[in-house]
């Protein structure tokens, strides 16, 4: 990676004789007094907002690292010792195992004993909670005597890292303690320092937290050593004693950062990765510097990216300022440094680069206000307050969406699988996709072991390469099970291909169980009984959900149906399985008993579309159609973008049946492009025949001219309407 280099004007980094404030005493009569507050009311409203949502919102596996967690601190918990050897896999062991977040192990695993998922989600929040306060803290700490108000330059930049920091912190993971930390570091070495003796202890405390982010650590301590020791070097006693009371605190907690199980092993974890994890683990990605160049403003996941992308530009930019003004100490020229050496590295360090420059924020804010000392009427302070706190609000609550079940999220975790497993299965070897590992060994060992999780740096990276490939490469497949003989197979749900490769590498697995996940192959030469009694003759867990039940006879119906009921005896929430249980019995016209099973899946899956779809066709089929039209609607809000063109049909087909042919037309046609090559021929007919029922004749004549040149021999009755409608339309 080429050098980046700071071009910054002779003498720019000054050290002026002040004491610990950033600007001089004159300077800051008038600093942040730009936009006070008069009383602290939009402060209460924002933290008290993002409290009930973040307290009230599930665990959710947008990964699957903090079941790993768990199972690792149970394991502490249960052996009094901390582990050298990834105990849940029978894949070889790699180098010898740094287990550098074993204290975040053995929190999350008593307070889930104590609260289970709720203490989970409330620990969530009171990091991220506790972060975005310090954040405040830190830019209030530069003007004290504003009293119980807060400036409005304060609130925003507050709100903007409220903002950026939410997609990260909803992962419940130790980064979260190193963003709390790095906040804390910066407000004590800058604004508190009669707490500096309290760094040696709380840094031992995160090593064992988090300890493989020291590098991070050390940069934040070492900024502000390398400005006391400079300004010593230089004999200038008055910019010494800026930071003269918490050197000794610093340069303890340099040497803390050792106190861990690891000593100073753990100095080369932070650089040991395997080679090409990057490519599987996408936080670990490099990132172009230009990415940061776009700004978004509609208020949902879109303006979190402005708003992330808005702060990195400023940090850089203040520093700029500050240089222009010769007002840029050397600690913020390390901190940016290390931030933006970081920044292209790799996506995850966007988080590090913004808490790392705060610093930078914080003093060009300052002067800001020193240099813009027009005080602003109160009124349009609060005005300014208000939008931002209502913005800041309004996108969070964008952002997450619809509340998924709570206290836990089941949709994405393979519940069902585990639990076929241990009910039934004899233990053993299982040769899974990497991703869910996580969870699987939470729930699975040690009556089972597995081949690897995401903890990548446990593994050597041919393991890696292996898990991520063998379902995809029918040689590595060979290889697996000529090596390992795992007695049973995990592959993904979607996957529609793994059960022929299997067979082509010379494996008899079939498959018995699938979850919303997972589908569980069982190797039938070693276990016929349990293949027996539960193979899957009639489902194909690929492509059972979207299989169309009303074109096959009753006897397959009613095949499919018992292979239903036996996965829902093992697992009676079952999202995907629940679903084509409904859509069999819709199929027969049992549309009581399918209305049923969609007011259950509202109930367990309310983020999901797929009970609101499942009640919007019950009501279709009852002809209730204005129920079906609202159902339909809601299931599109919360559809995903692969999910949302059969509810939009749905829609389509709703409106046709209620002769609102306008809207059933501008529906249809947002999701089919009549030009596109391989647009069917019904859907061309269904948008002439909607356009011209609405009076779009000259769309309409167009689409069934279309619709007649993709005509097959079995479309020869529609060919003839065609034909009929485009006679009437010409006599017109």
């Amino acid at each position: 990676m080429g050098r980046m280099v700071l071009a910054l004007p002779e003498c720019a980094i000054s050290i002026p004789h002040i004491t610990t404030r950033p600007f001089p005493d004159a300077m800051m009569q008038h600093a942040f007094s730009w936009g006070r507050l008069s009383k602290p009311w939009p402060l209460l409203i924002l933290f008290s907002g993002l409290a009930v949502l973040w307290g009230c919102w599930p665990i959710v596996a947008l990964d699957f690292d903090l079941w790993y967690h768990l199972t690792g601190g149970a394991w502490i918990v249960q052996h009094m010792r901390l582990p050298d050897a990834p105990f849940f896999s029978y894949a070889p062991a790699g180098k010898g195992w740094v287990d550098y977040y074993w204290l975040f192990q053995v929190l999350v695993h008593g307070l889930y004993q104590v609260g289970g998922y709720v203490a989970l989600s409330l620990l969530r929040a009171a990091l991220y909670l506790a972060t975005v306060w310090g954040i405040y803290a830190y830019f209030r700490a530069a003007r004290e005597d504003d009293g119980a108000g807060a400036g409005v330059v304060a609130l925003l930049f507050t709100c903007a890292y409220a903002l950026a920091l939410q997609p990260r912190d909803a992962l419940l993971r130790p980064h979260a303690f190193t963003y709390l930390y790095i906040v804390f570091l910066h407000y004590v070495l800058n604004y508190r320092q009669r707490l500096a003796w309290a760094l040696p202890v709380l840094t031992v405390v995160w090593a064992n937290l988090h300890g493989v982010e020291f590098p991070v650590v050390m940069l934040v301590l070492g900024a502000y050593l390398a400005e006391y020791f400079l300004a010593k070097l230089m004999r200038r006693e008055h910019a010494a004693a800026r930071y003269k009371a918490v050197r000794w605190p610093a340069i303890v907690s340099l040497y803390a950062i050792c106190v861990t199980p690891a000593g100073f092993s753990l100095l080369a974890k932070a650089f040991g990765g395997p080679p090409f994890h990057e490519r599987v683990v996408m936080e670990l990605a490099a990132q172009p510097l230009d990415r940061f160049l776009a700004l978004f403003f509609y208020p949902d996941e879109r303006l979190m990216a402005g708003v992330t992308n808005a702060l990195v530009l400023a940090a850089a930019l203040g520093g700029v300022w500050l240089a222009v003004n010769r007002r840029l100490r050397l600690s913020r020229v390390v901190l940016f440094a290390g931030g933006i050496i970081l920044l292209p590295m790799m996506r995850r360090f966007t988080y590090e680069y913004l808490l790392l420059t705060l610093p930078v924020l914080g003093d060009a804010a300052v002067l800001a206000a020193s240099r813009f000392t027009r005080p602003i009427k109160a009124r349009t302070a609060a005005l300014a307050s208000l939008a931002a706190v209502g913005l800041t609000l309004w996108t969070s609550v964008a952002f997450w969406g619809y509340r998924p079940h709570y206290p836990v999220d089941t949709a994405r975790l393979p519940v069902g699988v585990c639990n076929f497993l241990m009910q039934e299965g004899p233990g053993g070897r299982i040769f899974n996709v990497p991703n869910s590992g996580g969870y699987l060994q939470w729930r699975l060992y040690p009556k089972y072991k597995i081949y690897m999780d995401m903890q990548t740096m446990l593994f050597p990276g041919l393991d890696l390469f292996t898990s991520v490939t063998a379902f995809g490469n029918e040689r590595v497949m060979r290889g697996v099970l000529r090596d390992y003989a795992p007695g049973f197979l995990l592959a993904d749900v979607q996957d529609k291909d793994s059960a022929k490769l299997i067979k082509k590498a010379g494996g008899h697995f079939e498959p018995v169980f699938f979850d919303d996940m997972l589908t569980l192959y069982v190797d039938a030469d070693r276990f016929p009984d349990l293949v027996a009694r539960f193979g899957l003759k009639a489902l194909v867990p690929a492509t059972c959900i979207t299989a169309d039940y009303e074109a096959m006879d009753a006897k397959e119906r009613d095949a499919a149906m018992a292979e239903c009921r036996r996965l829902l005896a093992i697992y009676p929430d079952g999202l995907a399985v629940n679903t084509v249980a409904a859509k069999i019995l819709i199929a027969g016209g049992r549309y009581p008993e399918a209305a049923e099973i969609a007011a259950r899946l509202m109930k367990l899956y309310p983020a999901r579309y797929m009970g609101y779809a499942l009640d919007g066709l019950v009501a279709f089929k009852e002809g209730r159609y204005e129920a079906s039209l609202s159902r339909n609607k809601e299931a599109l809000a919360r559809a995903l973008p692969s999910e949302r063109e059969m509810v939009v049909r749905n829609i389509y087909a709703t409106y046709a049946r209620l002769k609102e042919f306008g809207k059933a037309y501008e529906t249809l046609l947002s999701v089919v492009n009549p030009m596109a090559p391989g647009t069917k021929f019904t859907d061309l007919y269904d948008l002439g025949m909607s356009a011209v029922a609405c009076g779009k004749s000259r769309e309409g004549a167009q689409l069934l001219a279309m619709a007649k040149v993709k005509a097959g021999p079995e479309d020869a009755e529609k060919v003839k309407e065609i034909e009929s409608l485009e006679e009437m339309l010409r006599r017109g």
